[in-house]
């Protein structure tokens, strides 16, 4: 995929990486993961090295969606040639990463169920990346970003990673506030819960499949079968993310809460690592303060996309509190619906500026 401009000819290839980091996970995901890389215009006739921008779409989103304006109308190669045509943006290198699963998401962290995405992207892939192109391979010319739960994702790899990664850009991210858990509505529908756990007793007895095919089965009649709903397909990738159990050795490998959140105490054990996953921002800020203070963070997202909105203002307000510079952006929208123009517009231009006064200091 190349296209032709004036200035020279920037380049999209849509490459195959061998993910060692997923080994051995228990959905049978393939080792051979897809990324897509932008090269800028100038990269083939310079011999100069170039910064690195990473990002990690949102559930259910394939990289297809950014490259050919299938999401939010956003096509990659073109917002990025128009962006440094007009002097808007310097060259970088942008990769794409598929964090798509068939369960709809990895949520880019390390599971023994889904594998550990955290240390695929911030192993296998950069090291890749560095290998084979011409980068800077320093955190001061690496950025990542993403949105939704890609946005969540980047900043939980920023603050694992501040010697890999020196800014994150958070779009839309799953954010928890200390009543997220209630207001997402996540766990609020006992219904939800229990036909959940129906689907997965119906579907993980299945004699004619497989574990894997079973998995597959499960998933796509939550889609568009009997059971469909949306919430309890996130619930079983959300699950299978945040709260694996090496004590069970059945599928899905992890407990479903027995009630709803609503009917019970929200602090009861059962839902610790329910919370916990896109919460607990008050430890995670503790646990990893010092890696936060050693990178750029801005949090970029719609006032009218609930419980998103306000976990992102109670993340960013804790970050203040704990002396830890954060700019935050807020645009007249809600979840998906600006997202082109925050892509084009805000994110690029901000992490290029970012790049630019690292190369000055």
């Amino acid at each position: 995929l190349t296209l032709e401009k004036s200035f020279g000819q920037s380049h999209l290839t849509i490459e195959s990486i061998n993910a060692l980091s997923l080994n051995n996970n228990k959905l049978g995901l393939d080792s051979l993961q897809k990324v897509a890389v932008y090269l800028p215009p100038n990269y083939g006739s310079s011999n100069k090295s170039y910064p690195v921008v990473y990002y990690l779409p949102g559930f259910t989103s394939p990289i297809n969606e950014f490259l050919f304006g299938e999401y939010s109308g956003f096509e990659l190669q073109k917002a990025a040639d128009s962006l440094i045509e007009h002097q808007l943006i310097n060259e970088m290198i942008i990769v794409l990463v598929d964090g798509n699963t068939f369960l709809g998401g990895s949520f880019y962290v390390n599971s023994p169920i889904n594998g550990n995405w955290e240390d695929y992207i911030a192993y296998d892939i950069v090291q890749y990346i560095d290998r084979k192109y011409k980068t800077n391979p320093s955190p001061k010319s690496r950025a990542i970003a993403g949105n939704s739960m890609g946005g969540f994702g980047a900043l939980h790899i920023a603050m694992n990673h501040p010697d890999i990664f020196g800014m994150v850009y958070s779009l839309s991210p799953g954010l928890f506030d200390s009543n997220g858990i209630l207001k997402s509505r996540f766990l609020t529908s006992y219904q939800n819960l229990s036909e959940l756990q129906q689907a997965i007793n119906k579907y993980f007895n299945e004699p004619e499949l497989n574990e894997i095919e079973r998995y597959k089965y499960l998933t796509a009649n939550l889609r568009y079968g009997p059971y469909e709903g949306y919430l309890k397909g996130f619930l079983l990738a959300y699950g299978s993310a945040f709260c694996p159990n090496s004590e069970l050795e059945t599928p899905p490998f992890f407990y479903l809460p027995d009630t709803s959140v609503t009917e019970t105490n929200p602090n009861d054990e059962q839902f610790k690592c329910w919370i916990n996953g896109f919460g607990d921002w008050e430890g995670k800020i503790k646990e990893h303060h010092s890696n936060l203070k050693r990178i750029k963070i801005i949090l970029d997202c719609g006032l009218n996309d609930g419980w998103i909105t306000d976990g992102t203002i109670y993340v960013s307000n804790l970050l203040e509190q704990n002396q830890i510079k954060i700019k935050t952006l807020w645009f007249d929208g809600g979840h998906t619906d600006r997202l082109h123009i925050r892509l084009k517009e805000y994110m690029l231009p901000s992490i290029s500026k970012y790049f630019e006064t690292q190369t000055s200091n």
